[in-house]
């Protein structure tokens, strides 16, 4: 797991909580419980005709962290990943679940959080909150559109507004939508006349555009909704937070009561760095 921060804490006995050692093992765990999952959607169909046993269901998940304190990691940041097995009568209670497995391994989620972005080391585990959603709906609308798509990567707001010839500080939905609509139809491939030059020129421009435009939404939200759970707008069903912590012994006979398993990873560094830059951009 690289570099140890210490984490000198008892945890019912006299020996300190060692969160390298135990996030060593969760990452082994979480192999073993994809690799049983791949073993179990091989199997023939034949096999589990009749079968009357509750099926194991095995999901991931991305979880991520942001400051209650003001002063903090205002907006939440991706950086941990969990593997989580439990029974298929129990998928219909992912958030009672979500919230056992999150408050059984806060220690080791707020170790994999300092250690993957540092300035979450100055932050008290007690005032750190947690979210989590599918892995999936982290692809498809939060890791597409704020790395591969590159929001915001090369475009400021107070650009986008340029782009689109808006006030220094417009933020109206409307207003943008119109000037968006105005300078996208006027710039379309289809509608520009003229030599291969100048298509190509509008067509650049068209993509600036459309990058104005996502770079502008992405940040227009309602009230108490952050930036980042805007990304993906009324799509984006799977995000849950913040998670309320149980005490951990509670935890933990919930996850023994629902039959519940969880391992954990580590998200890339590159990954979690891009979302702690927009934080300190936007503080």
């Amino acid at each position: 797991m690289g570099k140890k921060i210490g984490i000198g804490e008892k945890s019912g006995s006299s020996t300190p909580f060692d969160a390298n050692a135990s996030l060593i093992r969760l990452e082994k765990r979480y192999n073993e419980l994809m690799i049983n999952a791949a073993k179990q959607m091989a199997k023939d169909d034949d096999e589990v005709i009749g079968a009357t046993t509750d099926e194991t269901i095995t999901s991931e998940y991305v979880v991520v962290a942001r400051s209650k304190a003001k002063g903090g990691v205002a907006d939440w940041v991706p950086f941990a990943q969990i593997c989580l097995s439990r029974p298929e009568s129990e998928f219909d209670n992912s958030k009672e679940v979500f919230q056992a497995v999150i408050s059984t391994y806060c220690r080791e989620l707020s170790h994999l959080a300092a250690f993957g972005a540092p300035v979450f080391s100055t932050v008290a585990r007690s005032d750190l909150q947690y979210g989590i959603e599918p892995v999936d709906s982290f692809h498809k609308h939060v890791f597409e559109a704020v790395i591969e798509g590159a929001v915001e990567q090369d475009m400021t707001k107070s650009l986008a507004r340029e782009t689109l010839g808006l006030g220094t500080s417009e933020s109206d939905k409307a207003i943008i939508k119109q000037a968006y609509r105005k300078l996208s139809f006027s710039l379309h491939p289809d509608r520009v006349e003229g030599n291969e030059e100048e298509k190509e020129a509008a067509a650049e421009q068209f993509g600036r555009v459309k990058l104005a435009y996502d770079t502008l939404m992405s940040g227009i939200r309602q009230e108490g909704v952050s930036w980042y759970e805007s990304l993906g707008g009324r799509a984006r069903t799977g995000f849950v937070g913040p998670i309320s912590l149980l005490p951990m012994s509670a935890a933990q006979e919930q996850m023994t009561q629902r039959k519940a398993e969880a391992a954990m990873v580590g998200l890339s560094t590159d990954i979690i760095q891009t979302f702690v830059a927009r934080n300190l951009r936007s503080s």
